[in-house]
């Protein structure tokens, strides 16, 4: 990316001629230092200007195709624009220095892209003023780059491991049933989940405790639900997890488990405990 300090001093020359017209002796800027207007130029005949829209190419000289665009400084307006800001200094609008302008950036359309100081990059908006001194918006450090979010680090680590289809899971099993339980008749819902279990699908309930779709592919047994989610394991709960029927799954500052996942597969919440895991 060019740069001011390279640009000073380097020479302007014609294409159509070869001849070397003069020297880069400043630079002017519009009024919000962020576009080059003129090259201000150093000639045997006196000072003219050079428009940056006439410019050829600016690289290691700065070239024009003729000398029609150069004009004599009593033609242009320079009154709102801005020299180089090269060596000024930089105060915060509550007076605190913030060094000098060693350096500024363009792009080869001539848009300003940053100034430089010993120990900090601004963008041009950044500033209030452009006059003698340079002086930051109220409440701006004008630093272009913002520092990087810090996440909090976990208290403990919790290993997580991946489960098979066909491995059982202790966390996912059912309580043992009574046998008055077990003898207990079952309702068509009960039997329903029971044959697809056997066909190795899913049975999910509603909200309100009945079975309602059926689900047998691989992806949708409660194991592969786990493995998708386990990015979530060990993360804390910023809310309350409630199932659509009012039934709390876990509490605000939970960690998230195993089990929390499974209870939030079998209310439907796992979305919200995605978006309230921290």
């Amino acid at each position: 990316m060019p740069k001011l300090s390279e640009l000073v001093n380097c020479d302007v020359i014609c294409l159509n001629d070869g001849a070397l017209r003069g020297k880069v002796a400043n630079v002017y800027f519009d009024e919000n230092c962020r576009k080059i207007v003129y090259f201000d130029l150093t000639c045997a005949e006196g000072n003219v200007l050079l428009p940056f829209a006439a410019a050829a190419c600016v690289r290691d000289a700065v070239t024009a195709e003729n000398a029609l665009p150069f004009l004599a400084h009593g033609d242009a307006d320079l009154t709102s624009l801005i020299p180089s800001p090269l060596g000024k200094k930089v105060y915060t609008a509550s007076g605190r220095a913030r060094g000098k302008v060693t350096e500024l950036l363009f792009s080869a359309k001539g848009k300003v892209t940053a100034l430089e100081t010993e120990s900090s990059s601004y963008s041009p908006s950044a500033f209030a003023v452009f006059g003698d001194v340079l002086i930051l918006k109220e409440g701006r450090n004008g630093k272009r780059r913002s520092p990087s979010a810090v996440f909090p680090e976990p208290k403990e680590d919790y290993p997580v491991a991946v489960l098979r289809d066909d491995s059982p899971s202790p966390s996912l099993s059912s309580p043992p049933q009574s046998a008055a339980a077990a003898n207990a008749p079952r309702s068509g819902a009960d039997i329903r989940a029971a044959e697809a279990e056997k066909e190795g699908g899913v049975y999910l309930t509603d909200a309100s405790g009945g079975a309602e779709v059926l689900y047998g592919q691989e992806e949708f047994t409660p194991y592969r639900v786990i493995a998708d989610y386990n990015f979530l394991l060990g993360r804390t709960l910023s809310d309350d997890l409630v199932s659509y029927s009012g039934e709390k799954l876990a509490s605000r500052g939970d960690r998230v488990t195993v089990e929390v996942v499974e209870k939030a597969r079998r209310g439907g919440k796992l979305m919200d405990l995605t978006l309230s895991s921290r």
